[in-house]
């Protein structure tokens, strides 16, 4: 896909660990006045500017002040959050294991201390914890007791059955720390990683986090749960795939993680992740993998649909909600992208009947439970009138 030469600068400040080659190709595309606004817009839509700040520092090339400002202030504010966060999860981690409650922590914090060695160089939005479904209920009822408040309408128990049925994770919110999504598989849909909860606890690693040992996914499943999870969501943001190839940097990692998701049934979207890795992000990869990939057509099927969001300009831009940018990126190249990660036919009929069941639809027209059985028919009419009200 043709890239502009913001978005070349770009990556190239967000490879890690740099070499001093890389500090020195910075000079050349900093030197030629891009355009800063871009790269600005693009920290911001990746959420990436710790780590941008620290590459173009580090290279030493003449970026224009106001912009290391602005990357300064962004990275200062992501590393208070990251502490209030760090503090945050080493409480909730303490509270769930003193109640008996097996909990793993997703990305976030943990992730930045594994890949990069510092809780504020990986900016987290909120902090994500998997526990086992047969104890969901439970650990709904601890994160009340400690402060968090579920957010969205209230459901019936009809509702709150089907909602745990087609999405992984309920979001809730703390007056200090900010959000939690407490999930209750990996993704939304089973079908896209086939693991359960006891094999991920039984082969779980821990990080220290606060004072507090912190249990995460083991290595040999969170290669293949970083590419799942951005596959997932179309790779809207580069920092995902920045967190992969951190991890595939060490030694076999790359050969564990190809061999995981082929026995997923993941082998595109990690083929096409290491390949992307690779031109964008100089990782280390052998001839016959990046081979594999440049002939596999299921890639070059997922390359097309991706360059709707990072081809040109497209890879700083975030459209504006109900704009027709919008509407073609998230409604139609990412539904697209996520049908086309799996050539299973029940992947793909469960990802079909997942779009036509949408909470936003619940609200928007309450009905009794006895006629629940309607939403479906009615999920159109309910996606064009708030396409409408944007």
């Amino acid at each position: 896909m043709q890239t502009s030469p913001e978005f070349r600068l770009f990556c190239l400040a967000l490879r890690r660990p740099q070499h001093d080659e890389d500090r020195a190709a910075l000079h050349e595309p900093v030197a030629a006045a891009p355009r800063w606004d871009a790269v600005l817009d693009g920290a911001r839509r990746h959420a990436v500017a710790p780590l941008l700040l620290a590459g173009l520092q580090s290279s030493g090339a003449a970026v224009p002040d106001p912009v290391i400002a602005e990357l300064r202030r962004e990275a200062v504010a992501a590393a208070r959050a990251s502490l209030v966060q760090a503090a945050a999860l080493a409480r909730l981690a303490r509270r769930f294991a003193e109640a008996g409650i097996p909990v793993l922590a997703l990305k976030g914090i943990p992730l930045s201390l594994l890949l990069y060695g510092e809780p504020g160089l990986r900016s987290a939005r909120d902090i994500d914890l998997l526990v086992d479904p047969a104890r969901a209920d439970a650990a709904e009822a601890l994160l009340a007791e400690t402060g968090h408040s579920r957010v969205g309408p209230a459901l019936s128990r009809r509702q709150r059955a089907l909602y745990r049925r087609w999405f992984k994770e309920v979001e809730y919110a703390h007056p200090v720390h900010g959000r939690v999504e407490l999930h209750h598989r990996l993704t939304d849909l089973p079908e896209l990683v086939p693991w359960d909860f006891a094999a991920l606890w039984r082969e779980r690693d821990e990080i220290a986090v606060g004072g507090a040992a912190v249990p995460v996914l083991g290595c040999q499943h969170l290669a293949c749960y970083l590419c799942a999870h951005g596959a997932e969501h179309a790779w809207q943001r580069l920092r995902w795939l920045t967190d992969l190839a951190a991890l595939l940097r060490a030694p076999g990692a790359l050969d564990a993680a190809l061999a995981s998701a082929d026995e997923a049934g993941l082998a595109a979207p990690m083929l096409q992740a290491v390949e992307l890795a690779h031109d964008w992000l100089a990782l280390p990869v052998a001839e016959p993998v990046l081979a594999r990939a440049r002939a596999d057509r299921r890639v070059a099927r997922l390359n097309r649909l991706l360059a709707h969001s990072y081809a040109g300009t497209a890879w700083c831009e975030m459209p504006p909600r109900g704009s027709p940018a919008a509407l073609m990126r998230y409604s139609l190249w990412q539904r697209l992208y996520r049908l086309s990660i799996k050539p299973l036919w029940r992947y793909r009929l469960r990802l079909l009947r997942r779009e036509m069941l949408s909470p936003a639809d619940w609200v928007a027209l309450p009905l009794p439970d006895r006629l629940f059985w309607l939403y479906p028919l009615i999920r159109p009419f309910g996606w064009l009138w708030r396409r409408g009200l944007d």
